[in-house]
């Protein structure tokens, strides 16, 4: 008789054991999906905040040139020449960027 008690608590030991690891699996694929789902909104939130500043940029640039009529001077070529250092390092940034995401497929 007492096998069979040692029989019944091994199986309901197994059971609960069972029903707490699929209960933390379930928790631990809700919490990812949130993780990726979080992931993704700052990654497009990234995206479009360098689209912003390479827009702004581009616009400041341009109106520099049409408030100056075309005729810059030292103050103006100077920020004319920090803009375009700028864009240039941006586009070396998205190069690089784009290059290890192709390299980590």
């Amino acid at each position: 008789m007492m096998e069979i008690w040692v029989s019944v608590i091994c199986a309901a030991i197994a059971a609960v054991s069972a029903i707490v690891v699929a209960w933390i699996q379930k928790r631990d694929k809700a919490d990812r999906l949130r993780r990726d789902a979080a992931v993704a909104r700052r990654e497009k939130e990234s995206r479009l905040s360098m689209e912003m500043m390479s827009a702004t940029m581009e616009l400041a640039y341009v109106t520099s040139l049409a408030v100056t009529g075309g005729h810059t001077n030292g103050n103006v070529e100077a920020a004319q020449r920090k803009a375009e250092d700028a864009r240039k390092d941006y586009e070396d940034f998205l190069r690089d960027e784009a290059a290890r995401a192709v390299a980590s497929l």
